[in-house]
């Protein structure tokens, strides 16, 4: 078998420079403990944050290493199972490794409703519209309290950072459903012409802001937000920290709520972060913000699934993927998420014997 491994925590010239791994080649691994899993790893997503898992940061998952196989999220099939919950070709899901197998406790590992073979071209949505980022654009927003919803007699307008990633285009689109006036704040004007095809109301492009120095210049991208909401904000959902919810945050109505997800602004300088300017806001504004984490979510993704499935099949959701093939691909992967060239979710084949999907 192979993986993809980390030769060495990434500098300052990734992704640019994206030598910085090795394809390498390992044996199967054979001794399971009891409740183990060995997978036969057929998709891998290429998620932001991964900038952090492979930094020696500690996150959510175990730090990892230099010579080890870099995590992703994936899914495959069991090929062995010590497990009394999965049988051997059941189809799951989980955070697995940029590799041809893996082994993980039975603990972290969802098995898939719907796909009953590897072959089935819904089994890398599970990554996307119907997993990963589907479910937590969600389950974020149902955190949203009653209030901050949208009625009939009560328009509210919900703020989506990087909205043309994978997660911020559903939360954008579900918002939009939902009868929220949309905003989408993104870094580019390709990225903001994608995000109004997708139905938004507004989007603001934080590129436009930058100073000389190339930094997002806070107090201008404010203005832009102000301008694009002009009733103010009652609801976020950021999945870019720093910059741009400090931007946000005066444009803020008093008891709006954050849905936090991700924090990419950061991402490339987690161990130098500049914090929030504006936090005063969260005490003037009574605002309240909550934390969305997938694997947070073990016992809803079932039910969200189904959810979920509902707005695809009544075309209130488009889903984007990009899809790479081979394992030995994954860095060009890598590459193309970090430089933000990507629009929605990009996805890996690793398992040859698998067609590639076309959606």
């Amino acid at each position: 078998m192979r993986g993809v491994t980390l030769r060495r925590y990434p500098d300052e010239s990734f992704p640019k420079n994206i030598d910085f791994f090795d394809l390498k080649d390992f044996p199967i691994p054979t001794n399971l403990k009891e409740n183990d899993l060995l997978i036969k790893v057929c998709y891998v997503s290429i998620d932001p944050v991964m900038r952090v898992w492979f930094s020696g940061a500690k996150t959510y998952i175990d730090t990892v290493h230099q010579g080890q196989v870099i995590p992703a999220f994936g899914c495959g099939v069991v090929a062995e199972s010590k497990s009394k919950r999965f049988n051997k070709g059941d189809l799951v899901l989980g955070a697995l490794d940029c590799a041809d197998y893996c082994v993980r406790s039975a603990n972290t590992i969802f098995k898939l409703p719907a796909v009953k073979s590897k072959n089935d071209p819904n089994l890398p949505l599970f990554l996307s519209v119907y997993g990963v980022t589907g479910i937590t654009a969600l389950k974020g927003l149902h955190q949203i309290p009653k209030e901050n919803l949208p009625t009939k007699e009560s328009k509210k307008t919900l703020v989506v950072s990087s909205a043309a990633g994978s997660t911020g285009s559903f939360a954008l689109q579900i918002g939009k459903y939902w009868g929220y006036r949309t905003v989408g704040i993104v870094s580019s004007r390709d990225k903001k012409d994608f995000v109004l095809s997708l139905g938004a109301d507004a989007c603001v492009c934080y590129n436009d802001t930058l100073d000389s120095n190339g930094i997002v210049d806070t107090d201008k991208l404010t203005k832009l937000i102000k301008q694009a909401a002009p009733e103010g904000i009652d609801a976020m959902y950021d999945n870019s920290g720093e910059e741009v919810l400090d931007a946000v945050l005066p444009a803020m109505n008093k008891g709006a709520f954050i849905v936090l997800c991700g924090a990419t602004a950061t991402y490339y300088t987690w161990k130098n972060r500049g914090g929030l300017k504006n936090l005063s806001h969260f005490i003037t504004k009574q605002i309240k913000a909550e934390g969305i984490l997938y694997f947070g979510q073990k016992n809803a993704i079932m039910e969200s699934f189904k959810e979920m499935n509902e707005l695809v099949m009544g075309k209130h959701i488009q889903h984007k993927e990009e899809f790479i093939n081979g394992l030995e691909n994954v860095t060009l992967g890598l590459q193309k998420v970090f430089l933000g060239k990507n629009l929605g979710r990009v996805i890996v084949k690793l398992d040859n014997e698998v067609p590639l999907p076309k959606f």
